[in-house]
């Protein structure tokens, strides 16, 4: 069990340090703007209601899934609520980074610098939003 502890925190540590190479500037053109991000912060909401919504009806699926741990696999397919919530964790630690490095360079504030950190957190709402939609998938402890 501790094993994926460290293999979650090594993935999202690698992630981390990735971010502290990542150029400080707007890449997407058109530039994302704040209804743009909202849209993005949205579609993850949705789209992890959607895709793990499939994935309820999805025969190769385990028949009830774990709710989100650090201490399971996420690469454990039959599980999907694991590699989802890994991910948005990877988003976030990246998109903390390129948010600090900006706060201490003198590149000024972009929307875009923020869009890892709204997947990430959308992601995360959308799976406590799966947990409720469909808890009858979800494990039940006594």
């Amino acid at each position: 069990m501790r094993t994926w502890v460290i293999v979650r925190w090594v993935i999202i540590v690698a992630s981390a340090v990735g971010a502290l190479f990542t150029p400080l500037r707007p890449q997407a053109l058109p530039p994302i703007d704040w209804g743009s991000l909202l849209a993005i912060f949205l579609f993850c909401i949705v789209g992890m209601v959607f895709v793990l919504g499939l994935q309820v009806f999805n025969p190769h699926s385990a028949k009830e899934w774990l709710r989100p741990s650090w201490q399971l696999n996420p690469f454990n397919f039959h599980q999907p609520l694991q590699f989802f919530h890994l991910g948005a964790y990877v988003c976030l630690a990246s998109g903390l980074v390129v948010l600090a490095r900006l706060a201490i360079s003198q590149v000024p504030f972009y929307v875009e610098a923020l869009v890892p950190v709204a997947m990430a957190v959308g992601v995360l709402l959308g799976i406590q939003l799966v947990t409720l939609v469909f808890r009858a998938k979800i494990e039940h402890r006594a």
